[in-house]
């Protein structure tokens, strides 16, 4: 079978480590093996992402629009608001949630190729007492563009509310100290710089949020984050079906994690995308962001003149390279190259080659 190389945010190339987890044998969720095995890997989310903090998990079987889902439904008291900050696909996806909800929410709104007005952020949420969360994408997978989480963090601290950071795409991949960053509910997910499979998502929550999410009413049966939380914890359990086999690949890819370090994972990905970016530069390839905005595992470059995101991405495919293209208005204008997951740097030698034959041949 042809080897095809993954360029795109997820699902990722996962190692045959990974793979063979699946392997394991069949497994009943509502056996004490499988107790192990979902106790083991909360323990291990928390070494990787919050080994000194006052934090827990909760596993959701479901992408990590899953978790994502369940954290904002699951955060917000009756009366209160939702502040959410958009400056991507994904932080509108955030926005769309809390209406679909119909939770009360403000919104500020920001250019996809910057990173959000913190004087405004603070001056929003000094002036409403109503807003209990403020809700950021971390690395906004729509530009590869990272947001200021330190600074998001401070204003949420200084005024009492909840910081609410989807890193779907930064766990495992960026720079994130939950303590240090004020980070109260994080959402991630197995499928991407963990390098899992795709299925299982999470959520890391402070136990004081724990107890203060205990007092709203759930919104959802499936999506409420209390009732996921109390299951696990005190019988072991999920409360639904969960996707066993990819919970057997998802303690695989959390051990090759704490193996490397996350520390060594981060240096891994920079390493490539330094690389990827220079080889780019050298091919006159024009980049959407400032250097200064852009994260360590995705890039966006503008297409090549009178070169089409169709005939790229085939031409790639045809190499063995999967690349992304642009999303919404961005569609016809961009595309994506990520560099998480189970690459070599002899991977990223190759792609450069097909791509440099590609661009000169047009």
């Amino acid at each position: 079978m042809k080897k095809t190389i993954l360029l795109n945010p997820g699902p990722v190339c996962t190692s045959e480590r990974v793979k063979n987890a699946l392997l394991r044998g069949d497994m009943c969720h509502r056996e004490k093996e499988f107790s192990v095995l979902l106790s083991n890997v909360r323990k291990k989310i928390l070494h990787a992402f919050a080994p000194n903090g006052n934090y827990t998990t909760t596993i959701i079987t479901g992408s990590g629009t899953a978790s994502l889902e369940a954290g904002v439904c699951s955060s917000v008291s009756e009366g209160k608001k939702i502040l959410v900050i958009n400056n991507g696909v994904y932080g509108d996806r955030i926005s769309r949630i809390a209406s679909a909800y119909k939770i009360n929410k403000v919104e500020l709104q920001y250019d996809w190729s910057k990173q959000p007005d913190i004087e405004q952020i603070e001056n929003t949420v000094s002036k409403d007492s109503d807003i209990e969360v403020v809700a950021l994408v971390h690395h906004e997978t729509t530009t590869g563009l990272l947001n200021p989480i330190y600074k998001i963090g401070e204003i949420t601290k200084k005024y009492g509310r909840t910081f609410f950071l989807d890193s779907i795409s930064g766990l495992g991949g960026e720079e994130i100290d939950l303590i240090n960053d004020n980070v109260d509910i994080c959402i991630g997910t197995a499928n991407k710089c963990i390098q899992g499979l795709p299925g299982l998502s999470f959520v890391i929550l402070k136990q004081d949020e724990v107890n203060r999410l205990r007092k709203i009413p759930p919104r959802s049966i499936y999506f409420n984050l209390i009732s996921q939380l109390d299951e696990q914890e005190k019988k072991g359990e999920c409360p639904f079906t969960p996707s066993v086999h990819t919970f057997f690949a998802f303690d695989e890819a959390l051990d090759e994690l704490l193996e490397e370090s996350v520390h060594n994972r981060i240096k891994r990905y920079k390493k490539a995308s330094t690389f990827l970016r220079k080889e780019f530069k050298i091919l006159n390839l024009k980049f959407l962001l400032p250097d200064e905005f852009l994260s360590n595992t995705i890039t966006a470059l503008y297409l090549p003149k009178n070169m089409t995101y169709a005939h790229l991405h085939d031409c790639l495919k045809e190499s063995g390279f999967i690349i992304y293209a642009g999303q919404e208005r961005l569609n016809e204008k961009i595309f994506r190259i990520a560099n998480m997951g189970e690459i070599s740097m002899s991977d990223l030698e190759a792609l450069i080659r097909n791509l440099e034959e590609v661009v000169d041949g047009e």
